[in-house]
Order: structure tokens, then sequence, then C-alpha cells
């Protein structure tokens, strides 16, 4: 297939510009080579500009599509990552085995093409459940749960998991990895867990590793949402004890007129101590919010710093991320695990004495709309 020809199609004219640079320097007349020199190249840069121009020059779903049969892991991933939205719903067939990929990144990328086509595609993966053996069949079992999450299992398969992953919560280490904290979470300071899901109004609990609630929380909270759809207020993340504190991760309390010193306050009022924690990986927000006995004796939220109250100890010879004056600058900023290290118990490290196992529990809102979508790790 000409390049020049591939160029004319190109209705951007930067992108136009890239690829034809592109294809000059490397001396490139055919797509052919393109996808040769995906495979090739030992200059990583140049494998990274041949990748960006296999997918600009748009050479057709059908192109791709035998792409998608490459030997080489590089060119299966690029042909993968073209396939979104309802309209590659006639390709799912040939995605399908890219789902029991060698390659991590492979997969990865047919797990992503098989989320966007919508509820069309659960069909086939449900048949290919069905009548598939080995790594295609469990897959099948993946893309199922990125289309319309664990809801949309088969009773077997939902035994199967259950099965599973009690068996990996028996011998799981807590300590394998670090736990990625983006959004709010609470601290308890409590034992009890069924008394946690009944102050946070949670139900229909199901265990779950470590390494599943992390990821069901962190799917949730960066999974892109229309307006009417519920994910990030649908299921919560509630940990066994851990040195005498009981986590909840998520919103159980999204829709509700209290706001978090009040909701803390409340539960503080329970459980005699109850905290909230926010961090974010996306830019310098963090938060903090200590109650004990049923009153609010400290709040700070790094974007609404005129709104804090209260002081604490664990705050002396830190800097407040907010502020920057002069007075400040020798100081290290405090962030909220830094707090929760102190004060209770620092998630971004599970470790410590951990009783019993973690469950996710549904909101009101879950109960109303089902779990989220979105495939889960159970396991590192």
């Amino acid at each position: 297939m000409e390049i020049r020809a591939l160029l004319d199609r190109v209705d951007d004219d930067r992108f136009r510009r890239e690829a034809e640079n592109f294809a000059a320097g490397q001396g490139i007349t055919a797509f052919e080579q393109i996808v040769d020199l995906m495979a090739t190249a030992e200059d990583g840069e140049v494998v990274r500009q041949a990748c960006r121009v296999f997918s600009l020059l748009k050479a057709g779903d059908e192109v791709y599509a035998e792409a998608l049969g490459h030997p080489h892991e590089t060119v299966r991933r690029e042909a993968a990552s073209t396939f979104r939205g309802e309209h590659a719903l006639v390709h799912a067939r040939a995605l399908l085995p890219l789902l029991a990929d060698e390659n991590f990144q492979v997969r990865q990328e047919a797990l992503w093409a098989f989320g966007t086509m919508g509820p069309d595609v659960l069909p086939l993966l449900q048949e290919t459940r069905r009548t598939a053996r080995g790594a295609v069949r469990r897959g099948a079992l993946a893309g199922i749960a990125e289309v319309a999450g664990p809801d949309a299992f088969s009773p077997q398969d939902r035994g199967v998991v259950e099965r599973f992953i009690r068996a990996k919560i028996a011998d799981e280490r807590r300590d394998d990895e670090e736990m990625h904290l983006c959004g709010g979470w609470y601290a308890l300071r409590t034992n009890d867990q069924a008394a946690v899901l009944a102050a946070c109004e949670v139900q229909d609990p199901v265990p779950v590793t470590h390494v599943l609630g992390a990821h069901a929380w962190n799917n949730d909270h960066h999974a892109w949402a229309k307006d009417d759809e519920h994910v990030e207020c649908a299921r919560v993340y509630v940990t066994g004890a851990w040195d005498g504190w009981t986590l909840v991760f998520g919103e159980p309390f999204a829709h509700g007129t209290r706001s978090v010193p009040e909701v803390c306050a409340m539960l503080s009022a329970v459980f005699g101590e109850a905290h909230h924690y926010g961090m974010s990986c996306g830019d310098g927000w963090t938060a903090w919010c200590v109650a004990r006995k049923g009153e609010v004796v400290r709040y700070y939220d790094a974007f609404e710093a005129d709104d804090q109250f209260g002081e604490l100890a664990v705050e002396d010879g830190w800097g407040l991320p907010h502020d920057w004056s002069e007075e400040n600058d020798d100081l290290e900023d405090i962030w909220a695990t830094d707090v929760a290290k102190e004060l209770s118990v620092d998630p971004t490290c599970f470790e410590g004495v951990v009783e019993g196992h973690g469950v996710l529990a549904l909101t009101q809102c879950g109960r109303i709309h089902g779990s989220p979508k979105g495939f889960l790790q159970i396991v590192t």
C-alpha cells in the first residue's frame, strides 16, 4: 500500500506532515515497511515514531485486522489499539485471540477495545466462554467483566471467580506492592467490619483480596462515565481490621447533603474516632479530617484552605501544601499519608496486623444501577 495514497487521506495537516517527514527520513514508500520497522528496528525512538505513524495513516480496519495476527507483539498491540467504539464490533472475533496473548500490553489493548464496543459484544464473549478452551476462555471472562462488570457473569462463572478469590485470600501477602492512592477514604477505629458496613449503609458484601479491592477503587474513581452513570458512587472497598482500624475506600455518602466533616463527626460518635483522607495522583490535592467522639478536631483541604480549622500536633515542623509563604520555604510539605501514618494507618504500604479480609459492598446507587464495569485484577 503506497504511503503517498495514505497521506492524501490524512485530514489534519500537522499529522500529515509528521507522517510524511518520518516516511521520508526512513526512506519508506509503502505501509508494509512501517510494519517491518515496528518489528525490527533496534532504536526505541524509531519504533515509537513508527507506531505513531502506523495509526496516523488510517490504513483501514481490514489492514489493521490483518495486523492483529502479526508475529511481533508491538505490531499486534498497535493494531489492537486502533479498534475503538461500536464500529469495531464487526472485528470483535478477530480480536478474541488477543485476550489470551502472551504479552500483557497486547492483552490490555484488546481488553480496552472490547470495553468500548458496548453490550452487543457480550453474546460473542459469552459464547466463547462456553465453547472455547484454555487461555482464550479465560480471556473471554475478562472481556465480559470489562464490558459489563461482574453482574454479567453466569452463575457458574460467578462461582468460579468466588472460589478463586477465597483461595487467594488464604495465602495473600499484603505487602507485595504499594497501593495507588487517588481519591478519598475513611479510617474508623474499630475491628468490627459488619458495624462499618452498617454505619456506611452499604450492603451485599463479597470477599476480595486487597489487590482486587484496591483495583476496584481505582477503576471506579478513574473510569470515564456519562453524567447519568453511577460509577464512583456504586461500591466501596472495606478492609479487614488493620492494626485496630477499618478503612473504607470510595464514596458511601456521595449523594447525601452532609459534608466530610459532618460525616466524620457522625462516624466518630459511633466508633470513637473517624478520619477522612484524600490524595490525588493528578495534581497537588490532599486533605484530612479528624473527628473524635462526635466532634471534628481538624479539617484541612489543600484546595479549600480558607475553610480549614483546628490543628494537629503531627503537623508541627511541616508545611501545609497550599502555603507558599517565605517562612515555610525550608519546610517539607505534609500530605494525608503522613498524617495517616501517625494517627491511624497509611494504606500506601498495606503492612501490619490485618485480621479477616476486605470486601466490596454496594451503595444504594450500586444496588439500583448495578456494579461498575471493568476488569479487575485479583492478584498481582
